[in-house]
């Protein structure tokens, strides 16, 4: 039977009978009602008379020594209230963009559309600031108890429950209205094991704490002359949506995807056990987190991750503008950026297995950078070569400039792209799509590894789906977007041979990343920039255009494929085949396997079609066909969630 009574409350474990809680974790509980028995149909939110009153709130914090805290909006100093302050405004102003200056605040988000503008700090200073979409609590968490108490409170009362890491998530699963937080970002704890051993690997590896940002392990990686797979925007965590999503790196030529490297988790379950997932131990539940998504399935502790030799990079950058082809042609622009696309099986399936990162739109194209681990200019050269070549013979004017650097970090942080002080928040809005290899030429014989030829016998012409892959380009460009392009050969970890320390290879199958990945040989992020002070009425209507008119064609182009679930759009249309593919039931039922009171919730998470924020109620989460006085709601997305009804 359903429950009616949205205040009802969720039994702590305590409560709960050992046979009881060891037959949840059995059940199968997948798609059945009984899944939902004895679970209300909505979070309560502060107002309700079920809320915890401050005594509670205080019982909480002693028990989690003394680190919870309750939200205060990092803008609040930008509008009249108790903690208005003009100076401070400024300096909030003026970093509002920096990722560092969100990841160290308790509940503050990196994309600010899921903020909701409820205290924004380019509005008025006379608008109210109010908590809206932040969520109400936050337990800094410095070991498994916290969040294990942290849990135990939310089940018991009923509440939202969020993870935030660094913050840095396009899908709003960092912040929630009404929602208790913990906070992972402090559990930067990394150790290196020389000889890490297991059934499927045995080889060098670092343990990771939850909070670990890619250059924090990159550099500490470095150190022991090694190198790990992480991400270009080197602030996000790892152990977080990075490795849990998916994760493309500059060295998943070689190594393959973020997810790939995952040896081991440590896991606090959402029925608040501690337990430790790998391909022998909780084999599920590691399968799901490596790849099937983040803040799902339960809360990663720490996580152990293969790690490489360091070896010298070469960096090149390309670039022209539109400007640069004969007579300002935009037709051979197009052609320019063409030749780049028919290059692709040969720059990340050839010799140097490289890597590339491309931003471009209407105006200009550039590759910053291509990325060669292991391999020195000369290699470089030679593989980019016949796409010079084709800019040479259509006469674009183009720069370029290819580097070696001695290790990986160096190399990595050459790249202005990639360097820290260069990175923004909160800036555009995105639409994503994987393109697999076969939209693309094959790689020539004589560029295959072992090959040998002349650049002659490397010419690579075009093919039709490309030409309707450089239209859509165009036509993304010319309505006002623009596209950021990672290249690799993301399926390289994928054989059925095991993994070793000098072999990325992977059985197929042994993790829960989207099949599409294996097939992709780009991932390709439409975007839309954002400025200070749009209304969120705008930023709506521009996420609907990216869904419907930019990425709406590119799904077209590649029926049956898929999406990068951390850089894609958060209304994503049948979110369960773009993000999960053939996955999508298994990740489920694990999801109900260790989460059966539904306490991680995210909009396209597995599981995520059976819940919505109730719009019509400051965002209060509900079960779908369900609602406040019967209410019945449906699923659906937006960035505006009116007033939350509590100012500061």
């Amino acid at each position: 039977m359903w429950f009616s009574n949205f205040t009802t409350s969720i039994p702590s474990l305590s409560q709960i009978s050992p046979l009881l809680s060891y037959i949840l974790n059995l059940l199968p509980l997948s798609t059945g009602s009984n899944l939902w028995l004895g679970i209300p149909e909505c979070r309560i939110m502060p107002g309700d008379s079920s809320w915890p009153s401050p005594e509670l709130w205080d019982t909480l914090n002693r028990s989690v020594d003394g680190r919870l805290t309750k939200t205060i909006p990092i803008a609040s100093v930008c509008h009249h209230g108790p903690e208005y302050d003009e100076k401070r405004c400024k300096y909030v102003q003026e970093n509002w963009r920096r990722p560092e200056f969100h990841e160290e605040h308790p509940s503050s988000h990196m994309d600010h559309i899921f903020l909701n503008a409820s205290c924004d700090p380019f509005t008025s200073p006379s608008t109210p600031c109010e908590i809206g979409n932040y969520v109400q609590y936050t337990v800094n968490v410095s070991k498994p108890e916290h969040i294990i108490h942290a849990l135990d409170f939310a089940r018991e009362h009923n509440i939202r429950f969020v993870i935030k890491n660094t913050g840095h998530d396009y899908m709003g699963k960092s912040t929630g209205a009404g929602a208790l937080a913990i906070w992972t970002h402090h559990l930067q704890d990394i150790e290196y094991i020389k000889n890490y051993e297991s059934s499927h690997y045995s080889g060098p590896a670092f343990k990771l704490g939850a909070g670990v940002m890619g250059y924090q392990i990159a550099r500490k990686a470095r150190e022991y002359g090694k190198v790990v797979v992480s991400g270009s925007c080197s602030s996000v965590g790892v152990a977080g949506g990075y490795i849990q999503g998916g994760g493309h790196s500059t060295l998943s030529s070689v190594y393959g995807l973020g997810a790939d490297q995952a040896l081991s988790f440590e896991v606090i379950t959402p029925t608040g056990r501690f337990v430790t997932a790998s391909p022998s131990e909780n084999s599920d539940l590691y399968w799901a987190l490596s790849g099937g998504g983040g803040g799902t399935y339960g809360i990663v502790w720490s996580v152990t991750i293969k790690t490489f030799p360091d070896a010298p990079v070469t960096v090149g950058m390309v670039g022209f503008a539109v400007g640069d082809a004969p007579s300002a042609n935009e037709d051979v622009y197009y052609k320019g950026i063409e030749a780049y696309y028919a290059n692709s099986a040969k720059w990340t399936q050839g010799k140097a297995r490289l890597s590339a990162f491309t931003v471009h739109s209407a105006a200009r194209f550039d590759v910053t950078p291509v990325f060669g681990y292991n391999q020195s200019a000369g290699d470089v050269e030679e593989e980019i070569r016949p796409f010079l070549n084709t800019l040479d013979i259509l006469g674009i004017k183009y720069t370029k400039s290819i580097v070696t650097y001695p290790n990986y970090v160096d190399a990595f942080f050459s790249v202005p792209l990639f360097q820290l002080e260069n990175q923004q928040v909160g800036n555009f809005l995105l639409g994503n799509r994987l393109l697999p290899a076969s939209l693309f030429p094959p790689l020539p014989a004589s560029s295959a590894v072992g090959g040998s030829g002349s650049h002659d016998e490397d010419e690579i012409s075009s093919t039709e789906d490309l030409k309707k892959l450089i239209s859509i380009f165009r036509d993304i460009s010319n309505k006002g977007g623009a596209i950021l392009d990672a290249m690799s050969q993301f399926g390289v970890a994928v054989s059925s041979s095991s993994s070793s320390s000098d072999s990325a290879s992977i059985p197929k199958d042994w993790n829960a990343v989207h099949p599409a990945w294996r097939e992709a040989l780009h991932t390709v992020a439409t975007i839309i920039p954002l400025v200070n002070g749009q209304s969120l009425d705008v930023i709506s209507e521009s996420q609907k255009r990216i869904t419907k008119e930019f990425v709406e064609p590119l799904r077209k182009l590649t029926p049956g494929g898929g999406a990068y679930l951390n850089e894609a759009s958060p209304d994503e249309p049948n979110f369960q085949q773009s993000f999960y593919g053939s996955n999508y039931q298994k990740l489920l039922r694990i999801k109900d396997k260790y989460d059966p009171y539904q306490m991680l919730y995210g909009s396209t998470a597995v599981g995520g079609e059976r819940c919505s924020e109730d719009w019509s109620d400051s965002g209060r989460l509900c079960r779908v066909g369900t609602g406040i006085n019967g209410r019945n709601l449906k699923k659906e997305v937006r960035f505006s969630i009116g007033s939350s009804g509590t100012e500061l």
